[in-house]
């Protein structure tokens, strides 16, 4: 995977950055730019999916596209309460905006060129950071987690992180088959998907307050429908995948979201 080989050695250059460290803070820089966040970048790993090299290279691509200067990242990943398994942030960093000009002409010059290199390895430091924190995340081959709490996944981290960011953008990138399997309800039926009712499950994610608030965020899904293991070279039918293609186009609408792509599994196009 060209993304993995790329990063896998720029995190020994960053030993003095840690999660959320200002390159401000740390030279003790007296001016300092706004702190509002223009793009909010949120990765969410299903950990219950598992993501060949190609989907995996997709999810890793989109996911640093935006990490720029004064942008935000977070990434985590979610199954079901099993075991060690449980929503769970795994990594998040603040990039800092730059100076202005009136600030930079304020700045003493020894510390300007020491704020700039730190900028620039900010960068480095995050793309690093969330290509190795999202290859941790995602499901090997010799997993298996039976269950999937999506709903109440979407739920958590829809209300208590992306709806409380603020910021002028937000967007989220939802890497799950999108096929629930808990004590809510499941999608699938004698060990394979099934035709999904949109307006009964519809119902029980109201009845059991599970629709979400993602914030007004864009959103963007990688993995819907697939199925690997020994199901993988079975037929899937067009009626399913519309069926669940269906229900969670109208569960993102009544969850504040909105739905670029849904990728069955892989986007069509990248990130916009």
């Amino acid at each position: 995977m060209k993304i993995l080989k790329y990063f896998v050695f720029l995190g020994l250059s960053f030993i003095y950055l840690s999660a959320n460290s200002s390159c401000y803070d740390i030279y003790k820089s007296e001016s300092k730019p706004d702190a509002k966040i223009n793009k909010a970048i949120f990765v969410l790993i299903d950990e219950t999916t598992f993501f060949n090299a190609n989907l995996q290279e997709q999810i890793l691509k989109n996911s640093i596209k935006y990490i720029e200067p004064g942008n935000y990242i977070y990434v985590a990943k979610f199954s079901a309460f099993i075991g060690n398994h449980y929503n769970e942030k795994v990594f998040d960093f603040n990039v800092d905006k730059p100076l202005d000009e009136k600030q930079r002409y304020n700045e003493r010059k020894d510390s300007l060129k020491k704020i700039d290199k730190c900028l620039k390895d900010q960068i480095g430091f995050a793309k690093a950071q969330t290509i190795d924190n999202i290859k941790k995340s995602f499901l090997k081959p010799d997993e298996n987690i039976a269950k999937s709490d999506i709903f109440y996944a979407l739920e958590d981290f829809g209300k208590n992180v992306i709806s409380q960011i603020e910021a002028d953008e937000k967007i989220v990138i939802l890497a799950s088959d999108l096929l629930e399997n808990s004590t809510i309800s499941s999608f699938y039926s004698k060990g394979t998907t099934r035709l999904i009712d949109s307006k009964k499950e519809l119902q029980i994610v109201e009845k059991n307050n599970l629709f979400s608030d993602f914030g007004n965020s864009s959103l963007y899904v990688i993995g819907t429908g697939i199925v690997t293991g020994e199901n993988s070279k079975t037929y899937r039918d067009p009626k399913i995948l519309m069926s669940l293609k269906s229900f969670w186009e109208e569960y993102f609408k009544n969850s504040n979201a909105n739905l670029v792509e849904l990728g069955q599994p892989a986007l069509k196009n990248d990130l916009k």
